[in-house]
């Protein structure tokens, strides 16, 4: 036992469990993107015969009750939230519009064209364009959605139009999210005050929609019209969709970049052919473009992780060469190191 005691403790390979703490954050958002999958069946369900405005409205209150004992007590997050909630209310109260007319798969086909939007608003905002790998990921992606969603792109509805606008504020949003997430009190008082800022918005245009003149006095008139099935497709959505994924995604982007998240989202049509098949039973993802745009797809978001572990060991490498307590910062790590000039 006295031998025991006095044995080092095994050493850590510090190379892989960085590695492993590395792709965690991008585990969490593929997971994120899955519960996002069986929204657009779910929202297609419930506004089939209208009432965009109504669900919308019941979703985001559910979520903002649900995060509401993280609400921040500081200005800056609140200040934060309510310019994540405007694009976030722009961008599901236009799917939602859009769901009334086009189908689940091609609904999700056009909103994350998001992918190849991140970039062009990074640089619209002067940020530096990405790299070729951020490039032949999101391209990847884009192939791989324009399969999933079959042949139902020769017909062209005002409701792809909605979904195109969708894509465009879902761009912004990820983009502001991650310049926001870092300055928040916490990752969950953003997401409690992106909720109920969300809410708000939402509220007003259901309450104009039916007549109000907004404001929590006309909360009846804007629910009111709902039936039981989406009463609880709003309850699901604001649950699940809204508040858990929103909170994650803040969490989980305090350590992926804008571009990166992009492309991990593009998963979310894979998910969504797979959810409009079993929920409303379009066959997209059994044909073989289908098959073909899933691989696509899976491919683009899994090599993120990948190519990021690979950096982090080249980084690894390049530090072992340096002199001892000397380590390279985020610009030298950029530099002359392959993989990471993918970034």
């Amino acid at each position: 036992w006295g031998a025991a005691a006095l044995r080092p403790p095994p050493l850590v390979d510090r190379p892989k469990a960085a590695a492993a703490a590395q792709a965690a954050p991008y585990a969490t958002l593929a997971a994120v993107t899955a519960i996002w999958g069986s929204q657009h069946a779910v929202i297609k369900a419930a506004v089939g015969d209208g009432e965009a405005s109504g669900v919308t409205a019941a979703r985001f209150c559910v979520a903002a009750i649900c995060l509401a004992p993280w609400a921040p007590f500081d200005g800056r997050t609140w200040r934060g939230g309510t310019e994540l909630g405007f694009w976030s209310f722009c961008g599901f109260a236009a799917q939602a519009v859009g769901l009334e007319t086009t189908t689940a798969t091609k609904s999700a086909f056009l909103l994350y064209l998001n992918v190849k939007m991140v970039p062009v608003v990074l640089a619209a905002t002067g940020r530096p364009w990405p790299g070729p790998g951020v490039w032949a990921s999101a391209a990847t992606a884009l192939a791989g959605t324009a399969c999933l969603a079959g042949t139902d792109l020769d017909s062209w509805v005002v409701g792809d139009t909605w979904s195109l606008a969708a894509a465009l504020a879902s761009a912004i949003f990820i983009v502001r999210l991650d310049d926001l997430a870092s300055t928040a009190s916490s990752s969950a008082g953003l997401a409690s005050a992106t909720a109920a800022a969300t809410a708000l918005f939402c509220v007003t245009w259901a309450s104009s929609s039916s007549g109000g003149s907004g404001g929590i006095t006309t909360i009846d008139a804007v629910v009111g019209g709902l039936d039981g099935g989406q009463v609880a497709a709003a309850v699901y959505l604001g649950v699940f969709p809204s508040a858990l994924c929103g909170y994650l995604q803040t969490v989980a982007q305090r350590a992926v970049s804008a571009t990166r998240a992009a492309v991990i989202y593009a998963l979310d049509p894979l998910w969504a052919a797979a959810f409009a098949w079993v929920l409303l039973d379009e066959t997209y993802l059994l044909e073989p473009r289908g098959r073909v745009g899933a691989a696509l797809v899976a491919a683009a978001a899994l090599a993120q992780p990948v190519l990021e572990a690979r950096r982090l060991a080249d980084r690894d490498d390049d530090e072992a060469l340096l002199p001892p307590g000397r380590r390279l910062n985020e610009d030298e790590s950029q530099i002359g190191g392959g993989v990471a000039d993918e970034f």
